[in-house]
């Protein structure tokens, strides 16, 4: 049986240097700009490189739709 991959592990793999000039670690932002960042239009968003090469290496679909239930919160 096949192990699943993490998305960490799948990020990881794929883009082991995360860049986001705002430090997002889960996601874009949403103000990029043809692909390009927000506070210097001359560097490429790190969200929209990892989409890319997700989809290049068909584990898109797989980072996309694997659920991560959030942590146990002790009151």
């Amino acid at each position: 049986m096949k192990e699943k991959k993490h998305n960490k592990e799948i990020l990881q793999k794929e883009c082991p240097k995360m860049d986001c000039a705002k430090g997002f670690v889960n996601g874009p932002c949403g103000s990029f700009v043809d692909g390009k960042c927000e506070t210097d239009y001359t560097k490429d968003c790190v969200w929209v490189l990892v989409y890319k090469k997700l989809k290049e290496s068909d584990t898109l679909e797989k980072f996309v739709n694997q659920y991560i239930a959030p942590k146990k919160q002790f009151v």
